[in-house]
């Protein structure tokens, strides 16, 4: 059912766009519209019919994983005798590879391609019930994975160590795996918004930085957090509370009917405020459901209108070379009344015992 109310929603929108029918390619859409998970599969949709298209390996799989009312097309005879029907086909842009786009081309030679790309990720930046019941589980085993990886950490410890430790804890718990490769960093490391693993040993003393994500259900996760083995210094302490009232700040902004620019606003006057607006040069936020980073953009250049049912992410960040860094990021599920902080791992400052 959940499926087909998709599936609707998104016919709805074909003539209003001028097309016959749509082909989705991008396999998180495809998953999102018919639940099927393999390598190889494309959604055609009509205004009355829906029809993956994959080839032999995944055939028996997908009748399984398909709602009944989803067709099935095996590509080995080719897209000509399904596709030559439409005046107007919708294809996904940005990810549709130009050799497959010329083979379309050759196959149906009189039917016009038009760009599509962004119809289902509309309908993805809405999270149904379903989907925000999974997702509010999904933060909890993320919240957990974290506090049981601080009892794994002590003097020597390596970054891919502490990954696997994250990765044997998180199957434990029942998650799929990672929504992204982690980023753990110690010291001034810390420093690096987008750390690349190095085999760094933690040093007694070293603040560590933990950015990490799981899979559960298909449903991704994303949030960081700063811890220190000792006292923080000044300028440490100074940071930190920079970065959680920047946080807590655009939390507070977030309002129905706000743009997402307005959101960003409030995190970066913080911080720019303190001094440190050029050591804050990403984004706030992104929107998190079956990918890490997907609608909306939180940034100050997006145009997005905040809307009941969004879940993005809030992640302020000041990062100093000879320092360090401090990231605090929450996943945030926008309501009719109010927000809800799905992660909700302890945001105040801590030194652990290691």
């Amino acid at each position: 059912m959940m499926f087909m109310q998709r599936i609707k929603s998104l016919q709805h929108s074909l003539a209003a766009k001028g097309l016959s029918a749509l082909l989705v390619s991008n396999p998180p859409n495809v998953r999102y519209l018919c639940g099927f998970r393999g390598s190889n599969g494309r959604l055609l949709i009509t205004p009355k019919k829906a029809t993956l298209i994959t080839d032999f390996r995944y055939l028996r799989s997908a009748r399984k994983q398909l709602p009944r009312t989803v067709g099935l097309f095996d590509q080995k005879d080719g897209f000509k005798s399904l596709l030559k029907r439409f005046n107007s086909l919708g294809f996904e842009d940005l990810h549709l590879s130009y050799a497959f786009f010329k083979k379309l081309k050759k196959e149906i030679p009189e039917t016009r391609l038009r760009p599509a790309d962004g119809l289902v990720q509309a309908l993805r930046v809405i999270k149904d019930p379903e989907e925000i019941r999974v997702m509010r589980e999904a933060c909890r085993i993320a919240d957990e994975c974290l506090e049981r990886l601080l009892k794994t950490i002590r003097v020597g410890v390596s970054e891919d160590e502490l990954e696997w430790n994250l990765l044997s804890i998180a199957r434990g718990l029942g998650a799929d795996g990672f929504s992204f490769p982690p980023i753990i960093c110690f010291g001034k490391n810390t420093a690096d918004v987008h750390h690349a693993k190095e085999p760094n040993r933690l040093k007694k003393g070293e603040s560590i930085l933990i950015d990490m994500g799981i899979e559960y259900r298909g449903t991704m996760t994303d949030m960081t957090r700063v811890f220190f083995t000792r006292k923080p210094t000044a300028i440490e302490q100074k940071m930190y509370s920079i970065v959680l009232e920047a946080n807590q700040k655009a939390s507070q902004a977030i309002r129905l009917g706000k743009n997402a620019a307005e959101i960003d606003r409030a995190a970066r006057a913080v911080i720019e405020q303190a001094g440190y607006g050029k050591q804050f040069g990403h984004s706030t936020g992104h929107g998190v459901g079956l990918e890490v980073h997907e609608a909306p953009s939180i940034s100050e250049k997006s145009k997005e209108v905040i809307r009941a049912g969004m879940v993005f992410t809030i992640e302020p960040g000041v990062y100093l070379n000879r320092v360090g860094g401090v990231r605090i990021e929450d996943m945030i599920l926008v309501k009719e009344k109010g927000i809800e902080v799905l992660t909700r791992f302890l945001k105040e400052m801590r030194v652990i015992e290691i």
